[in-house]
């Protein structure tokens, strides 16, 4: 994980929405100062002051925007590969493919306490709502002023609303998308308390190349040339591809095969002998298409 914060607020009670990553990438290309002006942002994106402030912490959050050298916005890594231009994989974020992308992001970069603390870290697995803030209470003890109750239980109710699916009412756009990654569950104890359950479970629509992605944006911070990872960091070490999608042990060995036979053939060996089971990754041999960073610069360049 690059970004080490701990954030417990700045979303303003607002979960992320359904259409608000798409809509607010292409007004922030047109103008990319328009999120400094919050009347130009109400009028141009139709929502109110609160959610245009939640809209940029989700954008930021997400990595669909980032702040841009002199003030302003302009296109985030995974802005770009989901939305830009004809090579875009997703222009309206209709698919699991993407979200499990933006999950990956939230949980390595996003800066979330409680995602750092449920999806990042893996601490909490099964869970009632006071455990997490609890647990958020505890992270928070460091900080240079001490957080209200009422912080930690919002950020708390955000995490699970972005997450779990409750019965949804004719009006879906209040819901956040990321409900359909299915990663939490609640199941009702003997004694009627609510408890969450993050447990590993197959995952719908986690595609190869996110996964591609997501393991090399793992490994690749650690330096150049040829890497090498131990099989069980990468299904239990902290902001591992294991921890954060969810995966169970032959889950993770599935991903990994298909990853050395098809989309990083001649960049990634697995090694599993009698010994030892580990990775070894080829930075030079890899196709750039799956560095997020990558997209990035070569966005900049263009």
């Amino acid at each position: 994980m690059k970004n080490n914060l701990d954030r417990f607020s700045g979303h303003e009670s607002f979960v992320c929405r359904y259409g608000w990553l798409p809509k607010v990438y292409s007004a922030v290309k047109e103008n990319g100062t328009l999120l400094r002006n919050e009347e130009s942002a109400m009028n141009v994106l139709g929502i109110g002051r609160n959610m245009v402030k939640s809209l940029q912490f989700w954008a930021e959050a997400t990595g669909v925007l980032k702040a841009a050298d002199g003030g302003g916005h302009e296109p985030g890594p995974v802005g770009i590969k989901l939305f830009e231009g004809k090579e875009a994989w997703d222009p309206y974020l209709e698919s699991l493919e993407s979200l499990w992308l933006i999950h990956w992001q939230l949980c390595t970069e996003g800066g979330l306490a409680a995602w750092n603390e449920v999806f990042g870290e893996g601490k909490l697995i099964r869970f009632e709502r006071k455990q997490l803030v609890a647990a958020l209470g505890r992270r928070g003890e460091g900080a240079a002023r001490p957080l209200a109750a009422s912080t930690l239980e919002q950020h708390s109710s955000i995490l699970i609303q972005s997450y779990y699916q409750e019965e949804r009412g004719s009006d879906d756009t209040s819901w956040s998308p990321m409900q359909d990654l299915g990663l939490l569950r609640a199941v009702k104890g003997e004694d009627g308390r609510t408890i969450f359950n993050s447990e590993p479970r197959a995952p719908m629509g986690l595609s190869p190349r996110v996964f591609a992605i997501a393991l090399i944006d793992f490994l690749a911070p650690e330096g150049e040339g040829e890497l090498s990872a131990d099989f069980v960091r990468l299904l239990k070490g902290p902001y591992s591809p294991g921890v954060v999608f969810r995966l169970d042990e032959q889950q993770l060995r599935v991903f990994v095969e298909a990853l050395c036979a098809g989309p990083l053939k001649g960049a990634l060996r697995f090694v599993d002998t009698a010994d030892t089971q580990s990775l070894v990754l080829n930075l030079k041999q890899l196709d750039p298409q799956y560095q997020l960073r990558q997209a990035e610069e070569a966005y900049a360049h263009a």
